[in-house]
């Protein structure tokens, strides 16, 4: 009776370590607050606030081990007064969704997904403390002329 005990207790430990290999492993981008800058192609300051990313979960379907859908949400704290950039009249703050693939590193937002048309659109790398790339605006009638620079940095709880 021993025997059987000890040799079930062994078959259920090697069983639990054997499929601990095939947990998630650890993914660059990271749940939390980001402060972010969208500015124009020359650098200067558009949008600033503050993104949170709420949630990163495996994208199902894909067939990819490296798909992820983000959601969170935005906050607006500083908005150019250039009227010239049109993109900015439907970035109001609130949710934000997307998608990220951690073997490229590359995170794809959209800035108001309840709405099909005029979207602001961040497309960027994630690294090791920052996110960094670009945005642009989009309509039914395709990209506009619209576009620049987009960081966002960690913030340290």
């Amino acid at each position: 009776m021993k025997i059987i005990t000890l040799l079930s207790i062994m078959f259920v430990l090697m069983f639990n370590a054997c499929s601990g290999s095939d947990s998630e492993k650890s993914i660059s981008l990271k749940t939390g607050k980001y402060g972010y800058v969208l500015s124009d192609s020359s650098g200067n300051s558009l949008v600033e606030g503050e993104m949170s990313v709420v949630s990163i979960t495996k994208q199902q379907g894909t067939g990819d081990v490296n798909d992820y859908e983000v959601t969170g949400s935005y906050t607006i704290t500083k908005n150019t007064a250039d009227s010239t950039y049109q993109g900015f009249s439907t970035m109001n703050g609130g949710e934000m969704k997307g998608y990220y693939n951690d073997a490229r590193k590359f995170i794809n937002i959209n800035t108001n997904p309840r709405i099909a048309d005029a979207n602001v659109f961040i497309n960027a790398i994630v690294k090791s403390k920052s996110i960094e790339g670009g945005w642009h605006y989009s309509t039914f009638r395709g990209t506009h002329n619209e576009g620049g620079l987009f960081k966002a940095t960690k913030i340290k709880k």
